[in-house]
């Protein structure tokens, strides 16, 4: 029986991943991100749905209006404060909610960072937009911009570290690193010679990284449905994730579609096709849902949409020192804030 529902899970997930890949990629090269309306694509994935409550251990608390039409990406400031970037603007909110800046950008968004508190320029703004990242200093004042010089350019990410700057760039499959003043100084996954695959299989137009507390950077493997951790140099350091049907493994064509580290190094995934917020520990293991499709008011037959997928429930996230997950609700325009529940111990 345990073969059986192996066998059964692999062949759910490979069919999916089949359907799911060949629709997405068909649109992928010449409109990355969905932005044109397309028909309806259906899967029964009613078996995923619904998840056991016992395994989901945060709840939404809150949640803050986004005033974009086309809300792309989030990120969490030195002192918690919330980046939404979308349209041609960054919009700054405090941990509380309150507005606090809109920042005009030259170009669309499609990724957004924000150096921490031990980053060379606390609270600066990155923000991938086009082939161009544009910088901001934590006023919201231009700070100049770079250039990414190859063609093909989908940027998906943006990381900053201490005196580095990642930069994720799906249609080369790459991951660039640039030092703070703007020079290229290394790259990850390029073409090796002789070499038939790649580092990173990137099926979509969403390639996610990540920097950890340790000095580590992640990188969304989502092809091979895994997150891999490397040195800044490119030294592969350890790789997790399965591809599966159970509430424990990643599922579809490409996933994790975004993720964030928290506080501590724990790991929260976000997934598209069936969209599902996730924490594992930060050796991978994992520990529990932040929030599935119903929390995340996507209807059943919403599920598997490869256009959906692309834009509409595609679910960036980010956390903060309070220990909350956000996540950026492109649908309704909002960033939901889940806290963990008390435990039985705590309520009582």
């Amino acid at each position: 029986m345990k073969y059986l529902r192996e066998y059964r899970e692999w062949l759910i997930t490979a069919v999916v991943a089949v359907a799911v890949g060949v629709a997405s990629y068909a649109v992928i090269k010449s409109d990355p991100f969905a932005e044109r309306v397309s028909g309806q694509f259906h899967l029964d994935l009613s078996s995923l749905y619904e998840i056991d409550p016992n395994r989901i251990e945060y709840e939404q608390t809150s949640e803050i209006a986004v005033p974009l039409d086309a809300p792309r990406a989030l990120a969490v400031g030195p002192a918690d404060e919330i980046y939404i970037a979308g349209d041609r603007a960054v919009h700054v909110f405090s941990a509380a909610g309150g507005e606090l800046a809109v920042i005009a950008t030259e170009g669309k968004p499609s990724c957004l960072a924000v150096g921490g508190n031990d980053h060379a320029t606390p609270g600066r703004i990155y923000v991938g937009a086009g082939r161009r990242i544009e910088l901001f200093d934590p006023d919201g004042k231009p700070a100049g911009s770079w250039g990414v010089p190859d063609e093909n350019v989908i940027l998906t990410s943006v990381a900053a570290a201490k005196s580095d700057v990642f930069v994720a760039d799906a249609g080369n499959r790459v991951v660039l690193r640039y030092d703070t003043t703007g020079q290229l100084v290394g790259q990850i996954g390029a073409p090796v010679p002789d070499r038939e695959t790649r580092t990173f299989n990137v099926p979509s137009s969403y390639f996610d990284i990540a920097i950890s507390a340790d000095g580590l950077l992640h990188v969304a493997n989502p092809g091979v449905l895994r997150i891999e951790t490397y040195t800044f140099d490119g030294s592969l350091e350890v790789r997790w994730g399965e591809a599966g049907s159970g509430i424990e493994d990643f599922f579809g064509c490409c996933n994790p579609s975004q993720f964030a580290v928290l506080p501590g190094g724990k790991i929260v995934t976000s997934e598209k096709g069936v969209p599902r917020v996730k924490v594992y520990s930060e050796f991978g293991e994992f520990e529990c849902v932040a929030a599935g499709p119903r929390q995340l008011d996507v209807a059943l037959s919403e599920l598997g949409d490869p256009r959906a997928v692309q834009a509409k429930a595609v679910f960036d996230v980010a956390g903060d020192s309070q220990g909350r997950v956000l996540v950026l609700d492109p649908r309704k325009k909002v960033v939901r804030v889940f806290t963990g529940k008390p435990t039985s111990q705590e309520a009582g």
